[in-house]
């Protein structure tokens, strides 16, 4: 669209007039121990599994969309390209934006992670729209109902997120910290004798003194025999001993505990040291929410309200059993499948073993039955031959409560 549109008036929210978001210029991401958590959790969300899940299992009413989810986000990114990319922006800017890439026809074909440098939400013709600046100097705008917004702390504003502000004192005492050692380290390497001159000197005569004193003493290539010899005009000559400048224990423990809270994680998961439960915690309260926000901000901007009440949405789903010691997968697995609720090939998947044929039917102990999608009996074992396999679950329902417990069975 031309400049003239793009430049429009700003639109006012309920609490706030034209929104606005610019790049923070802080050095949060050149810090190594931010670096490190940022990219940790996102490698963290880089491992969810998209999927678009439709009611009763159906072929749903957006295939376009269903094929983007089965395929890649767009033409340069895989999907776990793509949620490591916005997982990172979100925790580095606390706003992520995704935008939609159409076809000729305006049908949405992919899904682009937008990095801006300044976004304003600006009045077109009565609708909103968002007006990004990008790093490379150039502008687009899109509808409003067509971006995706992920944000934290949001407070201030009704669209974007609060920003890092309230971390730039630990910021600035990290990099305080930074300076400070490779000061030490610097003047340790630099001085390494003192000593007092008896009498008075002009300037010159006294830098020259000191640079008879290095060359003679500090070049190799003088002094081949190690020994230093200086005269009577130097008086309480002493070696410097190095001394390396090391940051105070309790400060630096100071220092990790408040990027650990502030960004919601600890440090056995950035060492990968972790067990189980850690790992589930973190999963939780970290991976899980940013998966829940973006599942619902791409159900709510690319599908219809008809779509949604259907039962149409997506979702970003995580195998965390994996990270699961094998006792506990054999335990949730043995529980989830003979209840029916775990498919056989969804039980394999917790193993990482390849699906095998037949392996999408339930079992549910009732002994025990095979149904398949449609609650037919495809096979049963002991207890209740009777039944045939043509009986569906539900014409055997009453029967069942006939049927002694399972103990008295066994």
């Amino acid at each position: 669209m031309g400049n003239e549109q793009v430049y429009a008036q700003g639109y006012k929210t309920f609490t706030e007039y034209a929104p606005r978001f610019s790049k923070w210029e802080g050095n949060l991401y050149s810090q190594e121990k931010i670096r490190a958590i940022v990219e940790r959790i996102a490698l963290a969300c880089s491992k969810l599994k998209p999927e678009f899940v439709t009611p009763d299992g159906s072929n749903g009413s957006a295939p376009r969309l269903q094929r983007l989810v089965t395929s890649q986000p767009n033409s340069m990114m895989s999907w776990p390209t793509f949620l490591k990319r916005v997982a990172t922006l979100y925790y580095v800017k606390t706003t992520a934006f995704v935008v939609p890439g159409y076809d000729e026809d305006g049908i949405i074909t992919s899904l682009w992670p937008l990095n801006p440098y300044h976004v304003e939400l600006i009045d077109l013709d009565g609708e909103p729209w968002l007006r990004f600046d990008l790093p490379n100097g150039e502008v687009c705008a899109y509808p409003f109902q067509d971006v995706v917004i992920l944000t934290r702390f949001q407070m201030d504003s009704d669209v974007f997120g609060g920003g890092n502000e309230p971390l730039m004192a630990t910021l600035r005492l990290m990099d305080a910290q930074r300076q400070a050692e490779e000061n030490a380290l610097q003047s340790s390497a630099d001085i390494r004798f003192i000593g007092r001159v008896a009498t008075t000197m002009h300037a010159d005569d006294l830098q020259k003194k000191r640079d008879k004193f290095a060359d003679d003493n500090l070049n190799p290539s003088v002094n081949t025999h190690g020994l230093l010899l200086y005269d009577q005009s130097i008086e309480d000559l002493k070696q410097i001993e190095p001394k390396h400048y090391v940051i105070d224990a309790d400060e630096m423990a100071r220092i990790d505990k408040t990027l650990y809270e502030y960004f919601g994680i600890n440090e056995k998961i950035l060492t990968n040291s972790y067990n189980e439960q850690e790992w589930a915690a973190f999963y939780e309260g970290c991976v899980e929410a940013f998966a829940i926000a973006l599942a619902s901000g791409m159900s709510a901007r690319y599908l219809t309200p008809t779509q949604v009440r259907k039962g149409n949405h997506f979702m970003f789903s995580s195998g965390y059993l994996e990270y699961s010691t094998p006792d506990t997968k054999v335990k949730v697995a043995g529980q989830m499948m003979d209840r029916g609720v775990m498919r056989v090939n969804e039980a394999r998947d917790v193993f990482q073993l390849p699906h095998v044929e037949g392996g999408d039917a339930r079992m549910i102990r009732g002994e025990i039955y095979m149904i398949d999608d449609d609650n037919n009996i495809i096979a049963e074992s002991g207890g209740h031959s009777g039944y045939g396999v043509d009986h569906s679950v539900n014409s055997w329902h009453d029967d069942w409560h006939d049927e002694p417990d399972d103990d008295e069975q066994t």
